[in-house]
């Protein structure tokens, strides 16, 4: 019997941590989420030792930035679970490319990005925005990198990084 109706799938424009296109350059590493809880696709991490990546810190500074968790389907999550790189697994972590994110503020095209560090609340640690913020939005600039879409608060923009590994 043929199926009848249509089976309608409404898939998002773009996501968190989705690579922007798949015709331009792009750098990825392979790094460990050594913590406890799952790290959402598409925030930003910085180093946690020689293999691993984990999200920023107050004392994180700049140099410490090595990208952004890249959005992959190759694990299963349990209800509830956060999606995005599982703790105590390995993780793709993109340096150099253009990539989906959340922009924390209002961003446009061509501005500096800004990696979110806070006070050590442990809240916005690893989320993007164009100003350096204060207290729990305190953020870095991160070197090589900038908002290639605008966007406003809370909406998925762009931004292209070349960081290295």
């Amino acid at each position: 019997m043929s199926v009848s109706g249509g089976n309608a799938i409404n898939h998002g424009v773009a996501y968190a941590g989705m690579v922007s296109t798949g015709f331009q350059l792009l750098n990825g590493v392979s790094k460990l989420n050594k913590g406890t809880v799952n790290l959402a696709f598409g925030l930003g991490v910085v180093t946690d030792g020689d293999d691993g990546a984990k999200l920023p810190v107050s004392t994180s500074t700049a140099a410490n930035f090595i990208g952004v968790i890249k959005r992959e389907l190759n694990r299963a999550y349990a209800t509830g679970d956060v999606v995005g790189a599982t703790a105590k697994r390995d993780m793709t972590v993109v340096t150099s490319g253009e990539i989906w994110v959340t922009a924390r503020v209002a961003v446009t095209k061509d501005d500096p990005v800004y990696v979110v560090v806070g006070d050590g609340t442990g809240t916005n640690q690893g989320q993007f925005s164009n100003v350096v913020g204060a207290a729990a939005t305190l953020a870095v600039q991160v070197p090589d990198a900038k908002w290639t879409s605008s966007a406003g608060a809370g909406a998925l923009a762009k931004i292209t990084l070349n960081i290295g590994g």
